[in-house]
């Protein structure tokens, strides 16, 4: 069955949909590109998720991959009882970010939750099942989204390498446009988020990531941020990721490195943009900040220290808070 370019791998029965009709409903949106050496895994340990009180239905959205492989070999039917699995691929390359949020506008079917799955974590039994107690304690009608940490490991998935920065400062739109909280691997979000989200999608749509625009958009709005401090998500690390771990001294150096070379500059500007033309999703004092920070980021000295001081925008650690304030001296923000 195809629907809306999705076309169906494997579909549960009509008895097993009956029985599990009451659950509530998640998708997962999988962003895949020539990922096959990992895949298995990830889609194994999705499918192993503890599903009590939950079902999930996996939307596969290959970019463009140049290498084919078999998806029907890659993982045990036999285990797919309360599954769905749908699968698309792309006629061109959009990019990771695009690939996520426009994979999410395709879904025309009803869901309650809606979450996003690199190719090659490996998700711990209870991730869904613990975003989900978190999360189910909001108001449906308001946007929220859950995230939470990540734990590095090696590219075999054997060794422990450590666990993402934790951030311990509130989520606010005042830290969103200017840094990324989580990664969109830990995300789980509700019918109303997905429905901002897709809402901000226009012509030639353009964003730096897709966690950091849920991230901004949901704060932006004034909808409700959940930031765990637990890690449920191996997160694997090899060469071909696009983005690494941020706990080491290497790493956060490079990070802060961006911030001052000229990097965050042109990040700031494409997602400024992609802001500034969703103003109507934001709220009052949100767009006015938008506003204000477009105003005052190219400005004198002094207008660039009262973005920092009088704006209040923040980083999530003191490091970060420092190479933001070089960022703005040397007008490279």
């Amino acid at each position: 069955m195809e629907l809306n370019n999705w076309k169906y791998v494997y579909k549960k029965n009509e008895k097993s949909k009956n029985k599990f009709k009451k659950l509530i409903t998640v998708a997962c949106v999988l962003g895949y590109f020539n990922g096959e050496k990992y895949i298995k895994e990830q889609l194994q340990s999705i499918l192993n998720q503890k599903q009590d009180i939950f079902s999930i239905t996996i939307f596969i959205s290959d970019d463009n991959s140049n290498r084919n492989f078999s998806l029907l070999e890659n993982f045990d039917l036999e285990n797919m009882k309360n599954n769905e699995i749908y699968y698309r691929k792309l006629e061109k390359n959009i990019g990771y970010a695009n690939n996520f949020i426009f994979s999410l506008r395709d879904i025309n079917l009803e869901f309650d939750y809606f979450c996003f799955s690199d190719q090659d974590d490996i998700w711990t039994q209870n991730k869904i099942e613990n975003a989900l107690n978190n999360i189910l304690k909001y108001d449906k009608k308001l946007p929220t989204l859950y995230c939470g940490r990540t734990t590095y490991f090696d590219e075999k998935c054997e060794f422990e390498l450590g666990n993402s920065l934790l951030f311990k400062k509130k989520p606010n739109f005042k830290n969103a446009i200017i840094q990324s909280l989580a990664g969109g691997n830990t995300m789980l979000f509700n019918r109303s988020a997905k429905d901002l989200i897709v809402s901000s999608i226009f012509e030639d749509f353009k964003i730096i990531s897709h966690d950091w625009w849920c991230y901004q958009l949901i704060t932006g709005a004034e909808g409700i941020v959940y930031y765990d401090k637990n890690s449920y998500v191996k997160y694997r690390q090899h060469r071909n990721n696009l983005l690494g771990s941020n706990n080491t001294l290497h790493n956060k150096f490079h990070r802060i490195l961006s911030l001052i070379n000229g990097k965050f500059k042109s990040w700031n500007d494409i997602n400024l943009n992609a802001l500034n033309r969703n103003k109507s999703i934001l709220k009052k004092n949100n767009k006015k900040l938008v506003e204000d920070f477009i105003k005052y980021r190219n400005g004198s000295l002094f207008q660039r220290i009262f973005l920092l001081k009088f704006l209040g925008i923040y980083r999530q650690t003191f490091l970060g808070n420092l190479a933001l304030n070089i960022a703005v001296f040397f007008k490279r923000v």
